[in-house]
Formats: C-alpha cells, sequence, structure tokens
C-alpha cells in the first residue's frame, strides 16, 4: 500500500469513530432523564403468550419505600420513648442507692431496714415497667409489621397486574434467590409505583 492509500484509511476510520462517537452521546443524552428501570423494560419486553417474571430488591425497597420509612421512624421513636422511661426509673434508684450507701453509717436499724425495702420496691418496679415496656413495643412492631406486609401486599397485587407479570420475585443479599439476570431487575420501577400508591391512599 502507498502512503496516500494509508492516509486515506485512516481518514475513514477516524471519520467512523467520530460518527459513532456522536450517535453514542446523543442517543445517551435523549434518555438521560429516563429511569434506569424503564430502559431496561424497553430493551426487555414482555414475552408475549410466555411466562413474565421480574424481581425487586427488598434492601433498595425497604431505604427508598415512604411507607417502609414511616414504619422505620415510628418503631424507632418508639423504642426511644420506652428507654428513656427504663433510663429515668434507673436514674431514680441510682440516686437512692447512693444516697443509702451515704447516710447507711450513721442511720438507725429501723432507717436502713427502710431505705433498703424502698430500694427493693423501685428495683421490682423496675423489672416490672421493662417487661411491660418490652412487651407493648413488640405487640406494636407486630402490628405495624402485619400492617406494612398487608397493604404493600394489596399494592403489589395491583401493579404486578398493571406491568403484566406473572411473577414479581423479592431478592435481598443472603435470601433464598441467589443470582438474578439484572434485565429482570424493576425495582425502582416498583418504589415509584409503591410511593404512589402509599400516597394516593393517605
Amino acid at each position: 500500500m502507498t502512503k496516500s492509500t494509508h492516509q486515506i484509511l485512516y481518514i475513514i476510520l477516524f471519520v467512523l469513530l467520530a460518527v459513532l462517537y456522536f450517535i453514542q452521546f446523543s442517543s445517551s443524552s435523549n434518555t438521560e432523564n429516563i429511569p434506569t428501570v424503564e430502559k431496561e423494560l424497553a430493551i426487555q419486553p414482555l414475552n408475549e403468550g410466555g411466562l413474565n417474571i421480574a424481581y425487586v430488591n427488598s434492601d433498595t425497597v425497604s431505604k427508598y419505600y415512604e411507607f417502609a420509612k414511616k414504619i422505620q421512624k415510628t418503631l424507632t421513636t418508639k423504642r426511644s420513648e420506652a428507654e428513656g422511661q427504663i433510663k429515668s426509673k434507673y436514674f431514680a434508684y441510682e440516686s437512692l442507692v447512693q444516697e443509702f450507701e451515704k447516710a447507711s453509717p450513721i442511720m438507725g436499724d429501723r432507717e436502713k431496714m427502710e431505705k433498703a425495702q424502698k430500694i427493693r420496691l423501685l428495683e421490682q418496679e423496675i423489672m416490672q415497667v421493662e417487661q411491660q415496656l418490652s412487651e407493648q413495643v413488640s405487640r406494636q412492631e407486630l402490628e405495624l409489621t402485619q400492617s406494612y406486609i398487608v397493604k404493600t401486599n394489596d399494592y403489589m397485587q395491583e401493579i404486578g397486574k398493571t406491568l403484566g407479570y406473572d411473577y414479581v420475585m423479592s431478592y435481598r443479599v443472603g435470601g433464598a434467590m441467589l443470582y438474578a439476570n439484572e434485565r429482570h431487575d424493576i425495582t425502582n420501577e416498583i418504589i415509584k409505583l409503591l410511593n404512589e400508591r402509599y400516597e394516593s391512599s393517605k
């Protein structure tokens, strides 16, 4: 090949690369505002007449689903309130014990017995309050969790039918599903639709 032929080939190659570069970036700028899930759904259309299965990352849903965030916030508040009540009881108990220890050398036997009895009663009270609050918080957690599961399941029944899937699986690290093809991941779309259903049901 002559030097001029090499130059022509280099020019053609350069032009082709420039065209490919332009096509790549112009197409990505047009879809830049489209959520990842929608792009994947467009690439991976539903299989007409076949079995349509997708999956959702449960950990991501818990992080961005407004109803889940509300439940978590409520539970955190209730636990903090219970812990606050117990701490105040412990503070009163510790103060009483310190007072008893300081004054013990100059107390009479009867006064010592009365103070010791008061401390024992406060100990029992703290144990009872701790148990009651623990049971109360556990009961509230169970009720809130059941409410979350039932409502979210109802939303998912509607969403699954709307999107046309036969099955929408739940995936999380360490869960039963060991591998899932990312092309079938509709987590972002599900979060968007779950939040819409939740907001409309308020």
